[in-house]
């Protein structure tokens, strides 16, 4: 059973009618939370989450089986898709779970103890209803009946038993990282899905979204269970649900993303960036080393490459990182392009300060929250004199798109206040700056402003696309942009501006 998108699953563990959380898996100094199990779910729900995950401790725990099921019927009335787990310990019990709303149900005890039972519930519901339970130990070991029994097998060799049964996905919980808010056994949950071939939903230790945004870029993990850093606030689900998001929405543009790219006018916007870049880098200039920061499948990185430069690449979708290493090798330029699948907020975790002699940030800050940080962290790992390279679209730009573009004057007038505008090829809001807004922002982080250019200060907003393709029509147009670029006021209102800032 494949998800198909990275999942969040917020926990609601009950007892007794109550929510109850942990603190690194001890079971005897849980504490309950004190918040109506409906209204956390109805919380969770409105915030954007899809599934939530339930666990009847009472069941799990072989006490009383009956007591939270009026409590999971209202929940599971809510509308969101329920996983279940808890004292599954016959095919009865698996009937009543999914008879009661629940979408899937999760099996653990039994799994070790009856195997049989896992094969007659995908019988009966098909594999996407049936996810297998592990909660194992720092050591592997598998532990049952609510972590109080030892099953004497290992997580792996239960995971690829099950795999043989017809399983296709397991939730792993690291029980030593339950409630500990120090982050995931990440390496334990990856290679569980290596050896067994079962695609692993983390559980365990998430406490902020570096944690989170670890284990959407690994292969294998489909998802993850938050609990009590959803509940002390420590992590914000709405946040997280739009960054999770925004992550599968560049990973499934790809194919648009890469016809977008051969339009003409995307053409010409790549040259016109290089062009400007080489203005600030010496002919002669020894390779240089670059990060090129959310650079997607890397068009900006290999043409740098090209020039004997060893790139960085940094972006959060493996799926555009895998793009650009098949460009680059294609291009012999593999040995100087290196990819590294993290969000860009993470850079100075991974590189150390003033590594960098150029650093890129192209058409990403429009799609990001807390631009600050990021800008920040870019600022820290470029060298004392480097040179950052900012490309964005322009807010000044968006009356004479519509304008011109959609002949629609009333959003024209309408654009003169409008800062988001939605992006058909990733399938998101894109926050439109300023120029100035930006250098401002970098003037604070110590940062001159050595170059404003203006990118397609003509080319979005005359003729056709079929004119500009025709090849003496292009040379006008090159030869008028070559000229505009830096020339004010007219780079201005260009589509895209490209910042060249010099770190002091």
């Amino acid at each position: 059973m494949l998800l198909n998108k990275f999942t969040i699953f917020p926990a609601i563990h009950l007892r007794n009618g109550e929510v109850l959380r942990f603190d690194s898996g001890d079971t005897a100094t849980a504490k309950d939370v004190p918040t109506d199990p409906v209204a956390c779910a109805r919380q969770w729900i409105e915030q954007g989450a899809e599934w939530l995950q339930l666990v009847n401790l009472d069941a799990a725990f072989d006490n009383d089986l009956d007591s939270n099921r009026e409590t999971i019927a209202r929940i599971c009335a809510l509308g969101a898709r329920i996983q279940y787990g808890g004292g599954i310990r016959s095919l009865e019990d698996v009937d009543r779970a999914i008879g009661s709303g629940v979408e899937r149900v999760m099996i653990g005890t039994a799994a070790v103890e009856n195997p049989q039972l896992v094969a007659q519930a995908i019988a009966s519901h098909g594999s996407e209803a049936v996810v297998l339970a592990i909660d194992a130990d720092a050591s592997g070991e598998v532990h049952t009946h609510g972590w109080r029994s030892r099953g004497s097998v290992q997580a792996a060799a239960l995971a690829i038993q099950m795999r043989q049964l017809g399983v296709t996905t397991a939730v792993h919980t690291s029980i030593q990282q339950d409630g500990s808010m120090t982050g995931a056994d990440l390496e334990s949950s990856t290679e569980l899905a290596r050896v067994s071939g079962l695609q692993i939903i983390v559980g365990g230790g998430i406490a902020s979204m570096k944690d989170l945004q670890a284990c959407f870029n690994r292969d294998g993990i489909d998802g993850v269970i938050v609990g009590k850093a959803l509940h002390s606030g420590a992590l914000d689900l709405r946040e997280a649900l739009q960054v999770t998001r925004r992550k599968e929405s560049f990973e499934a543009a790809l194919p648009s993303w890469k016809q977008d790219q051969q339009q003409v006018w995307n053409r010409f916007g790549y040259e016109l960036i290089e062009h400007n870049l080489k203005k600030h880098i010496p002919v002669d200039s020894p390779p240089l080393r670059i990060l090129d920061a959310g650079g997607g499948n890397g068009l900006d990185s290999l043409r740098l490459a090209r020039m004997n430069h060893r790139v960085e690449l940094v972006d959060i979708s493996r799926q555009m990182l895998d793009d650009a290493r098949a460009s680059a090798a294609l291009a012999g330029v593999g040995d100087r392009l290196h990819t590294r699948a993290i969000d860009i907020l993470d850079i100075p975790e991974y590189y150390d300060r003033d590594t960098f002699d150029i650093v890129l940030c192209h058409n990403v800050i429009q799609f990001v929250d807390d631009v600050n940080s990021r800008l920040q962290g870019l600022a820290d790992v470029l060298k004392p004199g480097g040179f950052i390279s900012l490309v964005s679209t322009n807010q000044y730009s968006l009356p004479y798109q519509a304008a011109f573009l959609e002949q629609d004057l009333d959003k024209a007038f309408a654009s003169l206040e409008i800062v988001d505008q939605y992006n058909p090829v990733f399938d998101l809001d894109a926050h439109e700056y300023r120029p100035d807004e930006i250098i401002d922002r970098l003037d604070s982080m110590g940062f001159t402003l050595e170059k404003h250019y203006g990118i397609r200060c003509l080319f979005n907003y005359w003729g056709t696309n079929e004119l500009k393709e025709d090849s003496e029509v292009y040379e006008k147009l090159r030869k008028l942009e070559y000229e505009l670029t830096e020339r004010y006021p007219y780079l201005l209102t260009a589509r895209q501006f490209q910042l060249i800032l010099r770190k002091n």
